[in-house]
């Protein structure tokens, strides 16, 4: 094609509103300027895919391919050279994909599926767990806390559940129809109470840290921390209210013991003290 036919076709198609940029934009070439990804939006799905877990190193590989391949070759070759680092430490199912295909299969058909349940071995392999196969009905699939997971019942049963996605194996659809759930699932709701909360109540916990510790609380409590009063030039300590579940609030005071003190709820702040003195028998 002579070079006179590609300016009128490029012009042909800015006529019709495709915004396609100048040789003198970056001097390579033209490309479009507008894609169903932009530039940064691929770069964030390359590092989520990167740094997912669930998704096994060479797979992961695959896919960042095919994300690059929908922007141009010029902006291509701008995340080529972006390195994506795999910290990934759990152990890979090799299943994944097919079960997520699988269990969006029996949603829609609204059938009910037999299923094996996987643990870690202690050799870090996964095997076959307690229990399983069993069969489930399952009703919706979800994305929650780093991991994907199936709101199902399991059959005989009357309560809801939720299983781990990459923890499952040898995923069979049955000619039987789904239980049905009288109220319907709000996935959003079941999400936050069962597996954010993991069934913990929030609460509101009083304590006397070190000034120091204000950036790692706001990070990890956001709006849920609040600082209780201004804190002078003369004073290191601060006093803060958090409102969050029992076992997140463990967790923080447990890994801060000298920089942090609780001051309220007394039960709490009770619980604290058993967990310190028992710890204090076993190491002295």
């Amino acid at each position: 094609m002579e070079r006179r036919a590609i300016y009128r076709n490029i012009e042909a198609l800015r006529s019709m509103g495709i915004e396609i940029s100048d040789y003198k934009d970056n001097y390579e070439g033209y490309y479009l300027m507008e894609r169903d990804f932009e530039l940064s939006e691929v770069r964030l799905l390359c590092d989520a895919v990167a740094q997912s877990d669930m998704i096994k190193e060479a797979t992961g590989k695959e896919i960042i391919k095919k994300l690059i391949d929908t922007q141009s070759i010029f902006q291509g070759r701008m995340l080529q050279k972006t390195v994506f680092v795999k910290t990934a430490h759990r152990i890979p199912n090799k299943q994944t994909f097919y079960n997520i295909d699988a269990l969006n299969t029996a949603i829609n058909q609204g059938c009910k599926v037999s299923v094996k349940l996987l643990e870690y071995g202690i050799n870090h392999e996964l095997v076959e767990g307690n229990g399983s196969p069993v069969v489930i009905s399952p009703y919706v699939t979800l994305w929650a806390a780093g991991n994907y997971y199936i709101i199902a019942k399991i059959e005989a049963t009357d309560d809801l559940t939720h299983f781990r996605i990459d923890m499952l194996k040898d995923i069979y659809l049955l000619e039987r129809g789904v239980d049905m759930i009288f109220g319907g699932i709000n996935p959003g709701q079941y999400a936050t109470a069962k597996i954010i909360l993991n069934n913990e109540l929030k609460e509101h916990y009083d304590i006397t840290c070190d000034i120091s510790l204000w950036q790692e609380i706001a990070d990890l409590f956001g709006t849920d921390a609040t600082l209780l009063h201004n804190r002078n030039s003369f004073e290191s300590d601060i006093k803060v209210r958090i409102h969050t579940i029992p076992s997140r609030m463990r967790s923080f005071v447990m890994n801060h013991l000298c920089d942090c003190e609780v001051t309220s709820p007394k039960h709490f702040r009770d619980e604290i003290q058993k967990m310190v003195f028992n710890a204090y028998k076993k190491y002295w």
